[in-house]
């Protein structure tokens, strides 16, 4: 007997973009870091959290030839997100360099939370669209739009344990 269940099409759906995309991948550039932490340089010495960027790598790459595409837009948002994510695990190591046994503690238990919410508030996209096509460009934005917001709150938190 053949079933007519079928499993969940997000996870398959997911796994074939990221092939694409991964296939179509220009490398990065090299001095995305360096944009980054140029921007952030910029908006500390304005007076503002760096909020502002998020999608400074991102932005720009979705206007070059096949940005506009699903795979593009994908690639796009990893690009900038692997960026903030290397970011981030050094925010959090330098925080947990500066804090005491019991605080950090408590930023390890909450970032084992973050990640949780991270995971499920991106994956909300694939269950309102069915895993349709714009599930996984819209889900990578949500990572890399939570990898950044977290990374800021991170040095927030590393710079008032420890004004430099």
């Amino acid at each position: 007997m053949i079933s007519t269940m079928r499993a969940p099409a997000w996870p398959l759906t997911a796994a074939l973009i990221a092939i694409a995309a991964l296939a179509s991948t220009p490398p990065a550039i090299a001095d995305d870091a360096g944009a980054i932490t140029s921007c952030l340089d910029a908006e500390r010495k304005a007076g503002r959290d760096g909020g502002a960027c998020s999608g400074h790598i991102s932005g720009p790459c979705l206007a070059q030839p096949g940005g506009e595409t699903t795979a593009g837009m994908v690639q796009c948002a990893d690009r900038e997100t692997k960026v903030w994510d290397d970011l981030l695990n050094a925010e959090y190591k330098r925080l947990l360099g500066v804090l005491d046994d019991k605080a950090a503690a408590g930023v390890r238990s909450a970032q084992r939370a973050w990640i949780a919410l991270r995971d499920a508030d991106c994956k909300v996209p694939y269950d309102i669209f069915e895993g349709g096509s714009m599930a996984h460009p819209i889900s990578a934005n949500c990572v890399l739009n939570h990898t950044a917001q977290r990374t800021l709150q991170l040095r927030n938190w590393r710079e008032m344990a420890s004004p430099e």
